[in-house]
């Protein structure tokens, strides 16, 4: 079995045939260090695959993942790409290899890995650490290329973990500055040294440009700061600017030809913002509005390049006689679609991306689009009221004071539909060609479906990943249930999803079982395929298949439709002990279901107690039973096998069950016990709350503050903090600021959190 990697190395490939086999063959000879290695070839057409194909065939080590992509998507995308896949806690993304130096590559490694404070590495050169130094490194010729960083991920914020894909190069120092002033391990001897073949860019005027605005949004930095680095920015050589804006419009036009039209269209943005004058420019971003569907911004374009008033006249009459009469239907009895986005919290930028890729890859001709905002924190309502003036989708909005959930969001937009279908989606959604009009051409062909929906790349229902697909498969293929990611309704179906089932979870499924109960079919198109943020609104709520939230929705479902969750006959056929074992797998952690307990009541006997505290168990068999236990209050018996648990090491799902299990009963010692167990790689958001929670309620204000403060940074959605916030405001005497807090909390997630005194200070992780 492969030894799981410390170190993940990123190499992103683009025309690197030259240089790409020494690299390989640099790492490849590293010897002591459990490393991955990831490789993107980044659409190269000078047949670097062949290279790096015949290096991997003659190694043919274990963990090198390679992929590839038929057309360029920049080094920033395929950088995101590994990260999102990556198993090592510290990254490294050279560009090219010469050489390394194993002995000073382990020694960063480790001592990265035995730092409590340091985010990263930097070979040869060290971090500026204040805004007038890093003012003079961007006005320097040589900054540190990605290769001179090694990071340790899980030092990085969740929200940091990505490197910025708009710049073209240097992206470690991007991350750098966007960090702030951090902790780092300078290293005077180099650990590796480039291809001598492999020219380093001068970072240009746009480089220079994204990093000055890196630091103009750190938080940090304000009033005499700001001024300074604004004032840089307006000193940036306007010779640069000019010397860039053809190369800038060529990137676009590659990009246009490449259907990457959004990218383009920044690119032709910063070329316009130079010279607002440059006619290619503008023609090309008519040429790609157009593209879009976008009619009236790009005959507004036309008209400001117009040269006579006739002329206008005469584009503008032409474009009201071709431009398509369905492109947006403005009759409510034109909509054949309703497509219902719920959102809520930070979802603006996930809505913008999500509705964007709609417009570019959907016909909207026959579509109209349902929003419905539970009580946003950032600044959705903006942008849904310039939607609605824009008249996009004919989009309606519902607004809700608080977050009523999932299930209560569509049920409401159900109620406003003008379409024969409604297509549900997440936020978090993005359309990569026309599915909207493929699920529908499916349910107009096959009358007895009421459900339909797609494949992804994440989701909670196995039969619904991308990962499953066979290219044999049927176009439709009858199911039992769907992931709500995205779910085609027949409206005459008339279904309406249940809403005890409360913020997510389970609401998806049962109204699948309902279509089913009335004689519907419920279908899944593999070949229809999109993509899946999976998580962006839900783990922001601290609500994953972990949280109280989702096991009492497994109950409540289960209850319902009345579901066995276990057969009494298959259960005889094993011995005393291991049915016991078997309950474990079968109970409901949190809400065990009665028919589980009375059956354990019967099986725990005396004699059984007995030969289970005399009985020396293997690791997973004593958690297994400390769980059962602990699930069915068998205090006692917990405890005598809880001692024997010190001396292995614990699962995280099991620490942070136990973790949950003595907070609810407000034994902190024992919360704090478990808490110190978890590795770095299993600590999370969760771990945190329960942290800050306790110096709460052991009023450590002291403590509390700044961990309050830094939580909110990473998790600003999360609503357990502002219940928290309130808190430590009430113990201050600050009434004022407490209700106000509690205010958001309640807003945020009002199934668990409400402002009543009588139980304002109840509510459990």
């Amino acid at each position: 079995m492969a030894k799981k990697p410390l170190l993940t190395v990123s190499i992103v490939v683009q025309n690197h045939r030259d240089v790409i086999e020494s690299t390989l063959t640099s790492l490849y000879e590293i010897s002591g260090i459990p490393f991955e290695l990831f490789i993107v070839d980044d659409g190269s057409t000078d047949n670097s695959n062949e290279v790096i194909q015949s290096v991997l065939d003659y190694y043919q080590h274990e963990q090198t993942f390679y992929f590839t992509h038929d057309k360029p998507a920049g080094l920033g995308n395929s950088l995101n790409e590994i990260l999102s896949q990556r198993n090592g806690r510290l990254f490294w993304a050279p560009q090219t290899i010469a050489e390394i130096d194993i002995e000073q590559l382990s020694l960063r490694l480790e001592q990265l890995t035995e730092s409590t404070d340091s985010v990263l590495a930097l070979q040869n050169q060290k971090l500026p650490t204040s805004y007038k130094k890093w003012i003079d490194l961007i006005q320097q010729k040589n900054w540190p290329q990605n290769g001179s960083f090694i990071w340790d991920l899980s030092a990085l914020s969740t929200g940091n973990r990505f490197f910025n894909p708009y710049v073209k190069e240097f992206h470690g120092l991007e991350l750098a500055a966007r960090l702030g002033d951090v902790s780092s391990i300078k290293s005077t001897k180099s650990w590796f040294s480039p291809s001598s073949l492999f020219e380093a860019t001068e970072p240009d005027f746009i480089l220079r440009q994204e990093l000055l605005l890196t630091l103009l949004r750190r938080a940090d930095y304000g009033g005499k700061m700001r001024e300074a680095i604004l004032d840089t920015i307006q000193e940036l050589p306007a010779k640069s600017k000019k010397s860039y804006d053809n190369d800038l419009l060529n990137d676009a036009v590659q990009m246009k030809q490449d259907g990457r039209f959004n990218s383009a269209l920044e690119l032709i943005e910063e070329v316009l913002e130079h010279n607002p004058s440059h006619s290619g420019a503008r023609n090309l971003k008519i040429e790609i509005l157009e593209k879009k569907r976008r009619y009236v911004e790009a005959s507004e374009l036309k008209h400001q390049v117009s040269k006579s008033q006739k002329k206008q006249k005469q584009e503008k009459e032409q474009r009201q006689e071709t431009a398509p009469k369905t492109h947006q239907p403005s009759d409510p009895d034109d909509v054949i679609v309703s497509l219902i986005i719920p959102t809520t919290t930070y979802g603006k930028p996930a809505l913008e991306h999500c509705l964007l890729s709609v417009s570019e890859h959907c016909d909207t001709s026959e579509l109209e689009l349902i929003v419905v905002d539970n009580a946003s924190l950032d600044n959705t309502h903006d942008y849904l009221d310039e939607l609605k003036e824009k008249n996009f989708l004919n989009c309606r909005v519902i607004t809700n004071k608080k977050n009523v959930g999932f299930a209560a969001s569509v049920n409401q937009a159900m109620e406003k539909i003008n379409g024969d279908y409604a297509c549900i989606i997440h936020n978090d959604i993005e359309f990569v060609d026309d599915a909207i009009s493929q699920l529908r051409d499916l349910m107009e062909s096959h009358p007895k479906y009421a459900i339909v929906g797609p494949t992804t790349n994440k989701t909670l229902n196995p039969d619904q990943s991308t990962q499953n697909v066979q290219e044999e498969d049927s176009d439709l293929i009858r199911a039992e249930y769907l992931d709500s990611f995205c779910m085609m309704l027949r409206a005459e179906a008339n279904l309406r999803m249940d809403e005890a089932f409360q913020l997510a979870f389970f609401e998806d499924i049962d109204l699948c079982f309902q279509a089913r109960s009335k004689d519907f079919k419920v279908g899944i198109a593999p070949h229809i395929q999109l993509k899946h943020h999976f998580g962006t609104t839900t783990f922001s709520l601290d609500l994953d298949t972990e949280s109280e939230q989702y096991w009492k929705n497994v109950s409540y479902f289960n209850e319902k439709w009345n579901i066995d969750v276990f057969s009494e006959d298959e259960l005889k056929s094993l011995s005393t002990f291991d049915q016991l074992l078997a309950l474990d797998d079968l109970v409901n952690p949190l809400f065990p279901e009665p028919k589980i307990q009375q059956y354990f009541e019967q099986l725990f006997t005396d004699e059984l107690k007995t030969e289970i505290l005399n009985t020396q168990h293997d690791e997973e068999t004593l958690c297994k039973l400390v769980h059962l236990f602990m699930v069915m209050e068998e205090r006692e018996i917990m405890r005598h096998l809880e001692d024997k648990l010190n001396n292995i090491d614990i699962p995280a799902p099991l620490i942070y069950q136990l973790v949950r299990f003595y907070f609810n009963r407000n034994i902190y010692s024992r919360c704090t016990h478990y808490l110190s167990q978890l590795k770095p790689q299993n600590d999370s958001l969760r771990a945190d709350l329960y942290r800050l929670a306790i110096l709460v309620e052991n009023k450590d204000l002291d403590g509390a503050i700044p961990k309050l403060k830094e939580l909110m940074d990473h998790a600003p959605a999360n609503p357990m903090l502002y219940k928290l916030a309130g808190d430590i405001h009430k113990f201050s005497g600050n009434k004022e600021e407490a209700i106000s807090f509690y205010d958001l909390a309640e807003q945020i997630n009002p199934f668990e959190f409400t402002n009543e005194e009588k139980d304002a200070f109840g509510f459990k992780l």
